[in-house]
């Protein structure tokens, strides 16, 4: 087996290009098989989800990082009215334009059933976000929430866990990938 090492790429024009663009650099994830209850102890309150954290270290500061995320949950309280965003250390990511009194981040959870149900139906979140944080320093991106209320959030299963056919359980994950920009 052989491999090639080199310090610069350089293109035709004679440019040194020390990352492909578009390449992915690295790949890092959080991945959680088993269940997690999550305390939401302040409404309307930018909070940190549990163990959702990746560390990453860009390898140039022309990086273009993609975060993405799956959380399967059930709230104790309707998932209504809740955002979900990611956090750069402590900076929220999400929307920037002025939103005044609104709720804002990237994504809210799509609600599975269209009745009051805080037991047995789960809830889904899938979001995406690129972010260009223009360093080559150590990133902790955490997975953020902002809800209505006081809550429990119970990832990966129902509210009532019963054992029967009608109470889901899951796998939530959060990934960061480092594209060469």
């Amino acid at each position: 087996m052989s491999s090639l090492k080199v310090d610069a790429i350089t293109d035709t024009s004679g440019n040194s290009i020390p990352y492909m663009k578009g390449a992915v650099l690295q790949v890092q994830y959080f991945q959680l098989t088993t269940t997690q209850t999550e305390t939401i102890s302040s409404a309307n309150t930018d909070q940190a989800i549990s163990n959702f954290t990746v560390n990453i270290t860009p390898k140039s500061s022309s990086s273009i990082i993609k975060l993405e995320a799956q959380l399967v949950f059930e709230s104790a309280n309707e998932a209504y009215n809740t955002m979900f965003f990611f956090f750069r250390d402590s900076t929220k990511l999400g929307h920037t334009e002025s939103a005044g009194s609104r709720r804002v981040g990237i994504a809210s959870p799509t609600l599975s059933y269209f009745a009051s149900d805080n037991s047995s139906t789960l809830e889904m979140l899938y979001m995406g976000y690129f972010d260009t944080p223009s360093s080559t320093s150590a990133i902790a991106y955490k997975l953020g929430i902002n809800a209505v209320s006081t809550n429990n959030v119970f990832i990966n299963r129902t509210v009532s866990d019963s054992d029967s056919n009608g109470y889901e359980r899951g796998v939530s994950f959060m990934s960061v990938t480092e594209i060469g920009g």
